[in-house]
Formats: structure tokens, C-alpha cells, sequence
């Protein structure tokens, strides 16, 4: 069952995990880093919330609460997964709070809406959402982009499905109609040409769909080598529950971004059985960074971390490095260090694409396993592939970074 946190749970994680109590501009004590966990707890990706927190009360809490001898607190807020409320609740967070740094955007259209909050307010955003605006037509010098991008996404998960299964040549997709479906659609067709696939049908479903038969029941007759979901969270539980009851065997599930580990339990296990996923992070990640994490996440809340929970703790973990590498909390500094810094994150080693703020990272590739080859109750997929390959410089519509 999808887990829908109240956002007093929600903010009892972080009040559980040392982080500061969210408190009014003038009991702040002098000299405090603020940051903002602005984080959906209700809607489509209301299960990432207590997630998100999670992660980074956990980054702060193994650093101490604290960067250059300065008291580093956070702040939760929840955006509701829509626009206007990640706006009302960033701008309400800076100017009420002094947050001047902020994670969470889980929804691309959230988080580029907060973006243009981010911009004016001098904010530094370190954004997890899909869609390529964030480093293209709408870049900014005070976002950063944590998740793959779109084609590195796309080009990785084809790529696997193209040498592993040869004889799979046509795919349908399934698109959620807003700009994170919109962004992962283009670069299917740009990839597909690229790989040789011939994509044979697409439906777009608005966001928060519940019954997928109409779409489905094309996708059926369309009899394509792979149904190829560019979707994700409840709307893609559903749609593969669904897709399911077609008893469509022939037809291969492939999401490039579409189910983490956080939600592959809600998936019975013949339904999850040889879906072949996307991962913007598997706990199985064999780094040093990886490793402690996943170490210290099981000890605090005896289950494995999966993306939501690493992305928090790893931006929070960057932004603190790039403080110290800085040696200062002001955000155009620590915006700076970033452009110019490489560092072993969670996922190995990492920097930013100064040009864009994309941060350059590998991408991995899962395959679902059968229930008997589970090693434990979470052990549902092992990856299969690892790809790194960054959008083609010409196809970035991000023409020229702004000036601090």
C-alpha cells in the first residue's frame, strides 16, 4: 500500500533526527545555516516525503549539525506536489526562516516553478525533478540538478534492452502529460533512432491517473516488443498493476524512470518479475560513500535507503563539502565551489557541469527478480547496467548561464 505521511509525521522524521524544529525569523540564533526540505507529503509522490527527510537529517546528523564552526539547521515543508504551493512555501521559508538553501523538488513542474523563486530570491536549489528544463530553457546560476538527465536516463536503460534483447525492436509508450513525461518522451524518440527501435504508439495520461484500460487495451493490440513507461510514482504502481490483468506476457515493461526501490514492495511479486528499470540510485551501489550511507541508514531506521532518501542525504552532503571547500556559508561562494569542484558522492565521483549545473554521474540500470531469487525481503532487483552518457551538447538549450 502507498504510504501517505501527515505532515505531522512527516516533521516528527526530522524532529527524530536531531534537525531544528522549524521556528520563527527572530528566535533564529545569529550565524545558523538554514536549509529547506520543500518535499511533497500529499498527492501522487506523497510517499518521497518522510523519505526525503530522512536522507538529509541523516547527512546533517553525520556531520554534526554543523560546517565552519557555523550551527546548520532544517525546515520541512510540504509542496503538495503542485506549483503554487512549492512557490508559496520556498518564498514563505526565505523570507520568514532565512533559508537560503533548499532540496526536494520532487515533481519537475514543482520545482521549476520554485526555480523562479530560487532566481529572484537568491536561493541556491539542488533540484531532483526529470525534466531537462532545469539545465535548459529555464537554467539558472542558483539551480542545480542532481538527478540524470532525461537522455543519460534513456540512453542507459535502451541501451541494456538493445544488447540484452536483440530480437525486441517496437515499443509503445505511455506518457505522463507534463513536463517530466513530456521531457522523458523526447529523448525515447531521439534514443530509439539512435538504437534502431521503431516506437509504434504513445498515449499521454494526465498526472494522477487511475484507470489505464483505455490506454492499455491499445497497447495490447499494437502487440509491441515493450511497453516503455514514461512515468513514475502511484501513477506507474497503478499502471503496471493494471497492465498486469492483460496477461500480455509477450510485451516487456521497461521504465527508464519509473519505479525505485522505495516502491517495488507494492508491486506483487509476479508483477514486478523481469521489469527492467531505471535507477537514479539502487542501494547496492558499490562505493566507499555508498556503503556508509547504506550502513548508517539501516542502523537508524532498519530498512535500505532508495532514491529519495539518497538523493536528500547526497545533496545535503554536497552542499555541506561545497561549503568547506568554499571555506564560507554564503551561497554565490558555495555556488562557485560547486562549478569547479569533483568529489566520491553516493554514487562516485561526481561534479557539475558548470555550464548547465547538471550534475555529471552514472545512471543505473535494474532488472526485477523472481521471488525465489530474492536474498531478502528488499532484495527485489540487481543491476544489470551502468551508463553515463550526457546529453549532446547541441540538443541543450541552456544558451548562456546567468551572472551571480
Amino acid at each position: 500500500m502507498q504510504m501517505t505521511p501527515t505532515r505531522r509525521a512527516f516533521l516528527s522524521y526530522a524532529a527524530a533526527l536531531g534537525a531544528a524544529p522549524i521556528l520563527p525569523a527572530v528566535a533564529q540564533k545569529t550565524g545558523t545555516v538554514t536549509m529547506g526540505v520543500i518535499t511533497p507529503t500529499t498527492g501522487t509522490f506523497a510517499y518521497a516525503g518522510d523519505l526525503v527527510a530522512r536522507g538529509a537529517a541523516l547527512a546533517l546528523e553525520m556531520h554534526g549539525s554543523n560546517v565552519l564552526g557555523t550551527n546548520v539547521r532544517l525546515l520541512t515543508r510540504d509542496d503538495e506536489g503542485k506549483p503554487a504551493s512549492g512557490v508559496r512555501r520556498v518564498q514563505e521559508a526565505a523570507t520568514s526562516d532565512g533559508m537560503r538553501y533548499f532540496i526536494g523538488a520532487y515533481s519537475s513542474a514543482v520545482g521549476l516553478a520554485e526555480s523562479e523563486v530560487a532566481q529572484r530570491e537568491k536561493l541556491l536549489q539542488f533540484a531532483a525533478g526529470g525534466s531537462e528544463d532545469f539545465t535548459g530553457t529555464r537554467c539558472g546560476r542558483y539551480t542545480f540538478q542532481w538527478s540524470a538527465h532525461p537522455y543519460t536516463a534513456i540512453r542507459a536503460t535502451l541501451e541494456y534492452v538493445r544488447k540484452s534483447f536483440p530480437q525486441k525492436k517496437t515499443i509503445y509508450t505511455l506518457t505522463a502529460d507534463y513536463v517530466f513525461g513530456h521531457a522523458l518522451l523526447k529523448y525515447t524518440r531521439i534514443v530509439a533512432a539512435e538504437l534502431g527501435f521503431e516506437l509504434v504508439g504513445n498515449d499521454n495520461h494526465p498526472f494522477g491517473e487511475r484507470q489505464y484500460t483505455q490506454y492499455l487495451t491499445k497497447v495490447v493490440a499494437a502487440k509491441p516488443d515493450i511497453l516503455l513507461l514514461n512515468t513514475a510514482g502511484a501513477d506507474a504502481v497503478t499502471a503496471i498493476r493494471q497492465f498486469a490483468n492483460f496477461g500480455a506476457d509477450n510485451i516487456s515493461v521497461v521504465g527508464p524512470w519509473t519505479l525505485e526501490v522505495d516502491q517495488l514492495a507494492e508491486l506483487a511479486p509476479e508483477m514486478r518479475t523481469g521489469l527492467i528499470l531505471g535507477q537514479n540510485y539502487y542501494p547496492d551501489v558499490d562505493t566507499p560513500a555508498n556503503k556508509e550511507f547504506v550502513a548508517a541508514y539501516n542502523k537508524k531506521f532498519a530498512a535500505l535507503p532508495g532514491y529519495s532518501s539518497a538523493y536528500a542525504y547526497d545533496a545535503i552532503r554536497t552542499l555541506l563539502l561545497a561549503m568547506e571547500n568554499a571555506n564560507s556559508v554564503e551561497v554565490p561562494a558555495v555556488i562557485k565551489a560547486l562549478e569547479r569542484m569533483s568529489w566520491d558522492g553516493v554514487l562516485g565521483r561526481m561534479s557539475i557541469d558548470p555550464n548547465t549545473h547538471q550534475l555529471v554521474r552514472p545512471y543505473f540500470v535494474a532488472r526485477c527478480k523472481p521471488a525465489s531469487a530474492m536474498r531478502h525481503t528488499a532484495d527485489f532487483a540487481e543491476i544489470v547496467a551502468t551508463g553515463n552518457a550526457p546529453q549532446p551538447s547541441q540538443l541543450n538549450e541552456c544558451k548562456q548561464m546567468p551572472e551571480l
